[in-house]
């Protein structure tokens, strides 16, 4: 990271740490920083930001100098964070109602891990983005790789033991949501090619696919080996393989131009 950067993201590690959100910040960081980098719009061209809450992202960009709007769910819980830091966040329910912005009205819309909530196709939500975004204005999409090793390695020990791919306790979690709670888990995971694809049927044209290791990266901090050592080396070794093979990486992100 570049001085720069670090300091902002020093800066905003300090507000999630007041706001008691330190630990949700240290595991998304990186995350945040993939997304920083691809974004190519330039400070002062303005941002829909779909899928706001916690606001740590809405922060960086506003920090960074872009104009920032947001849509959430629920706008209402982080509303003393968006009145810091200037941010007008409308309500909207995706996969019902359009959202309320007019057209052309952003050089860049951000839906990072959102769109495995989504209980319906996405695309009638990606042809949303594309319809508020400018001529050349760009879509950028970060989702959980369903091909991440973990995930694969942890679905094929569970069904070689015979057993359901989720936990009992995960079942019973799913199967208590209701209403709008069902957005809060997960609905489906997309590998690179659907992600692809589904961004090109909404209209726009991929010029960014890439393989990150955000979740990879946490938990390897060089003090974490002097007390958890064990866990450092398995996480490492993790870290290992997909670092050597990028389609096994934990996310997706890919980049849409109108």
């Amino acid at each position: 990271m570049a001085t720069n950067t670090q300091s902002l993201f020093a800066q905003v590690a300090r507000s999630a740490e007041a706001d008691g959100k330190a630990h949700y910040f240290r595991l998304h960081r990186h995350r945040f920083a993939a997304m920083l980098q691809a974004i190519s719009a330039p400070p002062g061209a303005s941002v829909l930001e779909v899928g706001v809450t916690p606001g740590h992202f809405t922060e960086l960009l506003v920090q960074s100098g872009y104009k920032v709007s947001g849509a959430d769910l629920d706008p209402f819980t982080r509303k003393a964070l968006w009145d810091r830091l200037g941010v007008e966040v409308r309500q909207v329910h995706l996969e019902r109602e359009a959202l309320p912005f007019p057209d052309e009205s952003f050089e860049q819309v951000v839906f990072s891990e959102v769109i495995e909530h989504l209980v319906y196709s996405p695309l009638p939500v990606l042809r949303e983005f594309r319809r508020v975004l400018r001529p050349g204005g760009r879509l950028l999409i970060t989702t959980p790789n369903e091909l991440y090793f973990k995930s694969r390695a942890r679905g094929i020990l569970r069904m070689l033991l015979w057993q359901s791919l989720l936990t009992r306790d995960e079942f019973r979690h799913q199967m208590r949501l209701e209403g709008e709670q069902r957005y809060t888990t997960h609905s489906r995971t997309y590998t690179m090619g659907e992600l692809s694809w589904l961004v090109e049927q909404a209209g726009f044209r991929v010029v960014r696919r890439q393989y990150e290791a955000p979740w990879e990266k946490v938990g390897l901090e060089v003090g974490r080996l002097r007390t958890h050592p064990l866990r450092v080396l398995v996480k490492a070794a993790f870290s290992a393989l997909t670092t050597a093979i990028p389609p096994t990486r934990s996310m997706l992100l890919v980049v849409g131009e109108k």
